[in-house]
């Protein structure tokens, strides 16, 4: 367990923030006034226009619990207020009171705080929490918070350049970006973060849909989170909430944003990410440089490893019906409530592990940053980033030139959620099982793969073995190579590895995603393994990259 870097929870950013929540909240609203200003007459009224009939239609047919209260009122008479305008002599003006308007009731609903006594409630809260997921219940649970730490320390663990990122901390803002697969996200980094990073709190952006239950909008509005709706596609919102990211960026604050932006349906590691926030951290970083503050806008790319993610069924469920369309039929069948007693026996009885694994430090175009803060070109020779806003001496707002720094920046995560995908026993199994059966039935495709009946997956025990031993020494060449990240746990015996892996995949749910029945590999729930087969996926191609007299020497 790492020491904290600010044990004072006054000196936190993130603390500071919230202390002056209505002045940040002022100078949001301000900038983006601002921006309205910039905005041409013939521009504003179609923003407005759009953004009042997306919002009513909204309001109407995806009414949520969380939402502000009066809504359907408020855009009413925003409606009547611009209509009103058009028949002003003067509707330019009145348009950007409106926009004001709508503005002002945006920040307020985006913004979050910070509460000490909450931030420490939650601390103990979830520790219990936590321990009561990951090890199964014994006389454990009688022990006290620093045992249950200490426990949990070893199945709660951070992997990668942690030490770099806490040295980083000290002068430059970070941004954490981990990819997304289960709504624990956002408490899990942020508890792990702190607890064994010795990290202080990160503000968050948290999915507006989580604040429906009045009991964890309670702690959410009290431990930094700021809501995101992704209902809201209209410009005027988009900027808002880029322009509160920014701002929370330029004054220090870290923050931890998922650039998937959602929750990742299939199981893989994100390919393509969301540019909208992650532009902001370039806008972020420009006007820091023309103020000459010397401070970096650090990007940290983390991935998420779970051996067990609790949505895992119902998120590839939800991929498959997307992707395979009329082509996917498979419906659901009705689960017992014998089931239900099982997943609660199961979070009784089993214990699982999760890892986080922290790439390297990138700045906002995507160059590696050493722990000393210097930013590295491709041949590790120092660059200066001002030199990447500056046309002829002198610093110049670019859209266009800086809409490709934004994609450059996300390719470079990309990169990173690859090289850093932390490989355990329990994803390896998976990932070789269904393949290997994918390469058995190679005139299927993934669709009628995963719709067959269960009872037809099997693969013999000894074949799967062999194949196993050939996919493991490419994956050691791809580390070699720095293209894969295996777990010490890989490197035990074999057979180990195998038992431990197929015990320990989908841990939490009814049906076991891989067992051995009569010397087979035989599951009882086919669309499961097809979600852990999904984590390595992006492996695939390089796989296929690897000869034979590469990894030979490795089996």
């Amino acid at each position: 367990m790492r020491p904290h870097l600010l044990p004072d929870i006054h000196d936190w950013p993130v603390y500071i923030l919230a202390k002056n929540r209505a002045e940040f909240v002022d100078k949001v609203i301000q900038d983006m006034e601002v921006q309205v200003e910039r905005v041409g007459a013939g521009e504003l009224d179609q923003m407005l226009s759009k953004t009042i009939f997306q919002e009513r239609q909204r309001v109407k047919s995806n009414p949520w619990k969380a939402d502000p209260p009066n809504e359907s009122l408020f855009f009413k008479k925003l409606q009547r207020e611009y209509n009103e305008n058009k028949e002003s002599h003067d509707s330019f003006q009145k348009n950007k009171q409106t926009a004001s308007r709508l503005i002002h009731r945006y920040v307020e609903e985006i913004s979050g705080s910070f509460n000490i006594p909450t931030f420490q409630f939650a601390r103990k809260a979830l520790t219990w929490f936590f321990h009561f997921l990951y090890y199964p219940i014994n006389f454990s649970i009688f022990s006290g918070i620093k045992k249950k730490v200490a426990r949990l320390e070893k199945c709660m663990i951070i992997n990668g350049q942690i030490d770099v990122v806490r040295q980083l901390f000290k002068d430059h803002t970070i941004i954490l970006v981990p990819t997304h697969s289960s709504n624990l996200d956002s408490i899990l980094v942020g508890y792990m973060v702190d607890t064994f990073g010795g990290l202080p709190a990160f503000s968050y952006g948290a999915g507006l849909n989580l604040f429906d239950s009045e009991f964890f909008a309670f702690f959410m509005n009290r431990l930094g989170a700021y809501r995101v709706d992704r209902r809201k596609k209209n410009q005027i919102y988009l900027h808002t909430l880029s322009t509160y990211s920014r701002l929370l960026a330029e004054r220090g604050v870290n923050t931890i944003f998922f650039p998937g932006g959602t929750r990742s349906r299939s199981g893989e590691v994100e390919g393509k990410l969301k540019l909208g926030l992650l532009n902001s951290m370039v806008l972020a970083q420009r006007n820091l440089l023309q103020r000459r503050d010397p401070r970096k806008i650090i990007i940290v790319p983390v991935v998420i490893g779970y051996e067990s993610v609790l949505e895992a069924r119902s998120l590839i469920l939800q991929h498959l019906r997307t992707t395979g369309q009329e082509k996917f039929i498979t419906k659901e069948r009705p689960s017992p409530i014998s089931e239900y007693l099982n997943f609660i026996w199961g979070l009784l009885k089993k214990s699982s592990s999760v890892y986080l694994t922290f790439g390297t430090p990138l700045d906002v175009f995507g160059n590696i940053v050493d722990a000393h803060g210097n930013s590295l070109d491709h041949n590790g020779k120092p660059v200066h980033l001002g030199d990447y806003f500056k046309r002829e001496g002198e610093f110049v707002h670019d859209a266009q030139r800086e809409s490709i720094y934004t994609k450059e920046l996300a390719e470079a995560i990309a990169r990173e959620y690859k090289k850093n995908n932390f490989i355990l026993p329990a994803h390896f199994v998976a990932f070789s099982a269904f393949k290997m059966y994918k390469e058995i039935h190679n005139q299927q495709d993934d669709i009628n793969i995963v719709q067959s009946p269960e009872e037809e997956f099997s693969l013999p025990l000894a074949d799967y073995k062999v194949y196993c031993k050939k996919l493991l020494a490419k994956m050691k060449v791809l580390q070699n190579q720095g293209k894969a990240y295996i777990s010490d746990r890989m490197l035990q015996d074999f057979d180990q590895v195998i038992e431990e892996g197929i015990r320990r995949v989908g841990v939490f749910h009814n049906r076991k995603v891989l067992m051995i029945s009569n010397q087979e590999i035989v599951t009882e729930d086919l669309i499961a393994l097809y979600f852990y087969y999904n984590k390595l996926r992006n492996l695939e191609d390089d796989l296929k990259d690897i000869a034979e007299e590469e990894y030979q020497s490795l089996m």
